[in-house]
């Protein structure tokens, strides 16, 4: 009786066992499909499957990467974190634009003050080169009457006529300047309502 039971419990241990063992199937180099027991440990870092003894798929284990490629998925994590972070500035830059700007006259309204001030300060550089031109002109003249009467023409009035002629370039260059800036806020104005008509869907 007891050699009975001791049997019996062995079968039932052997019977576990094999039910818990499981089945491995892999792939080699020339494309094979293989069934085992145990995967052998050279290939431990390819691309497997285990599965149950019935058969079914339990895990399926990836090949390892190398570690280029392991950089490289870091690489394309770093960049996905990178524009998750763009998207979020850009949603939070867009409500704020809205808020700052609920129409699009708003917009507008508030280039037009802008553009006021550089018109203003476009005008004032205008006056100064008007300014700059009759003085130049002027000291121009008195250095051509002392030449038609015989004089020589004073360095101190040389050096007028150059400071003149110079400031009248940076003036100009400053003209041109502000005429950019000008354009600037015209291509920043039409850039501004595009982004409103798409943020609020009435384009």
């Amino acid at each position: 009786m007891k050699n009975l039971v001791l049997t019996i419990l062995l079968m039932a241990s052997l019977s576990t066992w094999a039910v818990a063992q499981d089945v491995y199937k892999w792939v080699d180099e020339n494309g094979e499909v293989h069934y085992s027991q145990t995967l052998p440990p050279e290939r431990a870092s390819d691309a497997h499957d285990r599965l149950t003894r019935d058969g079914l798929l339990a895990e399926r284990v990836d090949r390892v990467k190398t570690a280029d490629e392991l950089a490289e998925l870091e690489s394309q994590r770093e960049e996905q974190r990178e524009q998750a972070e763009q998207e979020r500035i850009q949603a939070q830059q867009d409500r704020l634009f809205l808020a700052a700007y609920p129409t699009e006259e708003d917009v507008r309204r508030t280039i037009a003050t802008r553009r006021e001030t550089v018109m203003s300060e476009r005008s004032s550089v205008e006056s100064l080169i008007d300014q700059s031109r009759s003085r130049f002109v002027a000291t121009v003249r008195q250095a051509a009457e002392l030449e038609r009467s015989g004089e020589p023409v004073p360095e101190y009035l040389v050096e007028r006529i150059d400071e003149a002629r110079a400031g009248i370039r940076e003036l100009n260059r400053r003209l041109d300047e502000i005429d950019q800036r000008l354009e600037s806020l015209d291509q920043e104005l039409a850039s501004e309502l595009a982004r409103h008509r798409r943020l609020t869907d009435s384009g």
